[in-house]
C-alpha cells in the first residue's frame, strides 16, 4: 500500500534528477565546444590559413557533432565571436597578441533545444534554452621589424 502511494512521486524525482544530470552534462559539451572554437580562434592560423569567423564556427560544430550532440541542436546552435579587445577586427587571424575575445553557443528554444533532451518527459525542468561563453586571449604572434642595419 505505502509503495503504491510512493512509487509514483519517486519515479517523478528519479527522471527530474537524469533530466538535471542530463543538462549538466550538455553544458559541459557545449563548455568544451567553446573553448575548442576559442583555441582555433587564438592560434590566428591553422596550417597556414588564415583563422575567419566560420573557421571557428567549423570548429565548434565539428566538436558538437563528434562529442554525440543531435543534428537538429548543433545546426540550430548560434555561435558568435565577439571581440572585446579595444583593437578593431573581425576575424582572429587579425588580433593582435592578448586580445580578449568572447566564443558565445547557443541553443535556441524550439527544435534545436528540444531534440537535447529525454523523449518521454519534456517538460520536468523549466529550462527551454542553453547558453555557454568562454572568455579567452589572443596567441598570435607579435609583428617585429628587423631592420638591414646591425648594431656592430
Amino acid at each position: 500500500m505505502e509503495a503504491a502511494a510512493v512509487m509514483p512521486v519517486l519515479i517523478i524525482v528519479m527522471f527530474g534528477i537524469w533530466e538535471v544530470g542530463r543538462l549538466i552534462q550538455i553544458k559541459q559539451v557545449l563548455t568544451n565546444a567553446a573553448r575548442e572554437g576559442a583555441r582555433t580562434a587564438s592560434g590566428a592560423y591553422v596550417n597556414g590559413t588564415p583563422v575567419t569567423v566560420n573557421t571557428v564556427q567549423s570548429a565548434v560544430k565539428n566538436y558538437l557533432t563528434s562529442a554525440g550532440m543531435p543534428t537538429a541542436a548543433v545546426n540550430g546552435a548560434t555561435i558568435e565571436l565577439i571581440n572585446q579587445s579595444p583593437n578593431s577586427w573581425t576575424n582572429p587571424s587579425d588580433a593582435k597578441p592578448l586580445d580578449s575575445f568572447d566564443v558565445k553557443i547557443t541553443i535556441p528554444e524550439g527544435t534545436a533545444f528540444e531534440s537535447l533532451k529525454l523523449g518521454a518527459f519534456k517538460r520536468l525542468t523549466n529550462v527551454r534554452s542553453m547558453s555557454v561563453t568562454v572568455n579567452w586571449q589572443s596567441a598570435s604572434d607579435s609583428l617585429i621589424v628587423v631592420g638591414n642595419d646591425l648594431p656592430f
